[in-house]
């Protein structure tokens, strides 16, 4: 099949990963079919652009992704940044100071555009919280303060997130900052405006992908402005019922492997 008019947007978590955050075999040799036939393929992902990577031996990627849940594009071909929106330092300080001093069990975790700062102590860090998060730095908040933020991540169970965004709002941190639940564990902090829809919707003005139809697939409420954006939206079967219920296509489930049924399955009926 010719797949030279489009581009393809994959989250990771939940979406191209099994369950083990492994991906398949079978979705290695879709990936690799669709771009022998003319396709662009992306990530789309909350992860910072090099702890993506070590999750993705042996998938090929041939064209711009979106990383840090929009906060930049990276193209890892080039090493090259796209579209970085910065985190007001200030605001973004508050918060982490009262996070620091009043949650010490919420693992805490600061994104730069080339770097992974790990702001909670050593010994209260969750190890597959951890593990999952690398490479990272484990350093106090003044040593990450001459680098650009791009986002916050915040590791906690439900009801500890809910205080801390209940905090947020209260201390008007959430009118320069957007917040966003990516697990039932993970609550991030990101610049006003930025989510993976509108670094997809930037990424339409580039030469490389102007004029491709845009398929996007996803699982999370992260996820649900990518999909309102891509001319093709895609939900797997584990996805939230908001997620699917946006989608304009399903496919089975992350451990079934979603892409390459989305490749051979659904794109040729399109």
């Amino acid at each position: 099949m010719d797949y030279c008019n489009l581009a393809l947007f994959s989250d990771l978590d939940g979406t191209l990963l099994d369950r083990n955050r492994q991906v398949s075999r079978e979705n290695r040799e879709a990936l690799a079919h669709f771009i022998a036939g003319g396709g662009l393929f992306g990530i789309s992902t909350g992860r910072a652009p090099m702890n993506a990577l070590e999750l993705l031996p042996g998938v090929p990627i041939n064209t711009w992704s979106v990383v840090l849940n929009g906060a930049e594009a990276y193209r890892y071909q080039t090493g090259t940044v796209a579209f970085p929106r910065v985190l007001p330092q200030l605001r973004a300080t508050m918060l982490l100071q009262w996070v620091l001093e009043r949650l010490p069990q919420v693992n805490v975790l600061l994104c730069s555009e080339s770097r992974l700062f790990f702001l909670s102590p050593q010994d209260l860090a969750d190890p597959d919280f951890l593990a999952t998060h690398q490479p990272c730095t484990f350093t106090g908040l003044e040593a990450a303060l001459c680098y650009p933020w791009l986002k916050l991540l915040f590791a906690a169970p439900r009801p500890i997130l809910e205080r801390l965004e209940g905090w947020a709002v209260d201390h008007s941190i959430l009118e320069v900052m957007d917040r966003v639940y990516t697990s039932p564990t993970y609550l991030e902090f990101l610049p006003r405006g930025v989510h993976k829809g509108r670094c997809l919707r930037d990424l339409r003005c580039l030469d490389v992908l102007r004029g491709r139809r845009m398929v996007a697939i996803g699982d999370y409420t992260n996820d649900l402005e990518l999909l309102a954006e891509a001319d093709i939206s895609v939900a797997v079967a584990n996805a939230l019922p908001e997620v699917r219920a946006a989608a304009d296509y399903h496919t089975v489930c992350q451990d079934e492997s979603a892409i390459a049924h989305l490749i051979y399955e659904i794109l040729p009926r399109i």
